[in-house]
């Protein structure tokens, strides 16, 4: 089948090239919207966590395989973090949970704060919220085991019942 008005043009021909300039055209906008979304890596990546606060080394490594990529300085970026729309994604999941409790600062917070990040995670542990289902999906070494579940919210009880102890 030839265009109208174009007896040089194979009109299959003419459609490959259409597809294929719209296939650059998209690679080229993922690619700017990487550069422009990519995660800005955090200057303190060796930040000590949950710094003043008694923990386990079972239930600290708990924590840090499966929070510390968002609730810390020290977030590990695989590649795929700095592709379009992955970057937005993590992006947004790191700036949110990193708001909303950050290990890093554990010792900054003030006590009633920290008390209240402890039935926070326990409540958010038992009810299955965290770590994030898309992040788990990616990253399955960070999934909790009902025992993973259990030594996280023991020791959210017995941190919480020594800083109630302490504060009085």
């Amino acid at each position: 089948m030839r265009l109208a008005g174009r007896s040089d043009i194979d009109y299959s021909d003419f459609v490959r090239r259409k597809r294929l300039a719209i296939l650059l055209a998209l690679l080229a906008l993922m690619l700017v919207a990487s550069v422009i979304t990519s995660p800005a890596r955090t200057l303190r990546t060796n930040a000590a966590l949950l710094t003043g606060a008694q923990i386990e080394p079972s239930v600290f490594a708990i924590i840090q395989r499966s929070c510390q990529d968002c609730h810390s300085e020290a977030t590990h970026y695989p590649w795929y973090d700095y592709i379009f729309p992955a970057s937005w994604l993590v992006t947004n999941d790191v700036t949110g949970g990193r708001k909303h409790l950050n290990f890093s600062h554990w010792s900054e917070y003030p006590l009633v704060r920290r008390m209240r990040s402890l039935s926070e995670i326990a409540n958010q542990v038992k009810d299955g919220d965290m770590p994030l289902f898309q992040y788990t999906l990616i990253h399955r070494g960070a999934r909790l085991s009902p025992a993973d579940v259990d030594a996280i919210f023991q020791w959210t009880q017995a941190e919480r019942a020594r800083l109630i102890a302490a504060g009085r």
